[in-house]
């Protein structure tokens, strides 16, 4: 399949080979995530912009060369032979060099953007290396450049609960705008040429052709055919309908943790010793029970919980 994929990059594959290499991404998530990377890999090469062709690819070492020019990264190690050399420029043989090696045994290549994609029903959740964890919705795509951990680009949803650091503002970066906070929990719906900003908890500013506003907790705002439309408040949890539930929390407040959780399964909570209020908690639950999801948070706070007709909490 990578000989096929390069193959339809390059535009050298039958319409056969073409039908074959669409079926294969749709045949699962992994594989269109696979195919994403080939795609990301021979674009930010320059692969796409030069058709000649000339008989055979330059020494190895010239071809690791070009690469770090391009500013990728690359480990000298023997690569197996490919089954098409007959055809391709330097550069194809350079991207089976440093693109196919990735899917065997061998690794000369490291994309410096991280790619995650979902299917139609799937869900996934991803912590960034700053401890931010974002839950990536269906029919979306979330890249994260190596270099750059809190600037994102995402198109399709995504619920952030961004890690704070009040040196490195944390950026989502769309088609149509962007959305920058220091440390909050929102969720961003983004499309071709919309995007809509829900806020759970902190402040968000958004921007969009030079216009800007930032929403707060428990506020909308949209972006519409430019448009950025002024903060309102709205029902949040009833805009938050994420498959298999979501609850994910970033230092938040062991009283508004436990609210939430007592919203999602409809029942109250008391905290009886109000010092632990304040305590924080960072964790994410997809579909424990309630039981679980309260002794786990009662546990990272160092309390005593029970669940009953009400969520209880002691010291």
């Amino acid at each position: 399949m990578d000989d096929l994929i390069v193959s339809v990059l390059s535009g050298e594959a039958t319409a056969s080979e073409q039908r074959s290499v669409e079926r294969w991404r749709r045949a699962s998530a992994e594989n269109e995530r696979v195919f994403q990377e080939f795609l990301h890999a021979w674009r930010i090469a320059g692969l796409h912009e030069s058709q000649e062709r000339i008989p055979a690819p330059p020494p190895a070492e010239q071809i690791i060369e070009a690469a770090h020019r391009r500013r990728q990264y690359a480990t000298p190690l023997e690569s197996a032979p490919s089954r098409r050399r007959h055809v391709w420029h330097w550069a194809v043989a350079a991207a089976a060099a440093l693109i196919v090696a990735g899917l065997g045994s061998l690794r000369i290549f490291s994309t410096p953007v991280s790619l995650t994609t979902t299917g139609p029903d799937e869900v996934r959740t991803i912590t960034l290396a700053d401890g931010s964890i974002i839950r990536l919705g269906s029919h979306s795509e979330l890249r994260v450049p190596e270099n750059e951990p809190r600037t994102v680009h995402l198109t399709g949803v995504a619920f952030f609960a961004v890690a704070t650091d009040s040196s490195r503002p944390f950026i989502v970066e769309t088609s149509v705008g962007q959305a920058q906070a220091l440390g909050t929990r929102f969720e961003i719906r983004a499309g071709r040429d919309s995007l809509r900003l829900v806020v759970l908890e902190g402040r968000v500013g958004l921007t969009a052709e030079g216009q800007s506003v930032e929403a707060s907790a428990g506020e909308l705002s949209r972006i519409t055919e430019g448009v950025l439309s002024q903060p309102e408040p709205v029902d949040v949890w009833s805009l938050l309908d994420w498959p298999r539930g979501i609850l994910i929390f970033q230092a938040t407040p062991l009283e508004q943790a436990l609210e939430e959780v007592a919203a999602r399964f409809e029942t109250r909570v008391v905290i009886r010793d109000t010092a632990l209020a304040h305590r924080s908690v960072t964790a994410w639950f997809e579909t424990e029970p309630v039981e679980e999801i309260v002794s786990t948070i009662c546990q990272v706070v160092g309390a005593r919980c029970t669940v009953g007709a009400l969520i209880e909490v002691t010291r």
